[in-house]
């Protein structure tokens, strides 16, 4: 038995896990999420940062308006547009500036548990700081 569901059905909200980061604020969200993956709708307004961090999940964003520079792993930074495609293999480090106003679709997997308001155990992990996995 399937669902069916709408964005507007979701909350809008910042990204926990970048809280207190600089250029972050403009980025918001809504999560869909099953027991095996992860939808995210990712709006920009003004343009925002991530930067570089690796996790757990495999990671793929379809942009569907907007540009960004992503870097991933030691690759050389890229720009990428609308109608690209942006796959990051799990526990890779990378990053990303949106340039913009931007509109993009991420699926991941396993689902990302950090991104949820309440969950308290670190899945994401920042390049430069000292926690990240061996």
């Amino acid at each position: 038995m399937g669902t069916f569901h709408r964005w507007e059905d979701f909350p809008q909200r910042t990204v926990s896990y970048l809280a207190g980061r600089p250029n972050s604020e403009g980025i918001k969200i809504r999560i869909l999420a099953t027991e095996r993956m992860m939808a995210t709708q990712i709006m920009v307004r003004g343009g925002g940062k991530i930067p570089r961090h690796c996790h757990e999940a495999e990671q793929i964003i379809f942009m569907q308006k907007g540009e960004a520079r992503v870097t991933t792993g030691k690759d050389s930074e890229r720009l990428i547009k609308a109608g690209d495609i942006w796959i990051v293999p799990a526990k890779t480090m990378h990053g990303v500036e949106y340039i913009g106003d931007v509109e993009a679709l991420e699926i991941v997997s396993p689902p990302r548990l950090d991104n949820f308001i309440g969950y308290t155990i670190k899945h994401t992990f920042f390049e430069g700081e000292d926690d990240l996995p061996k």
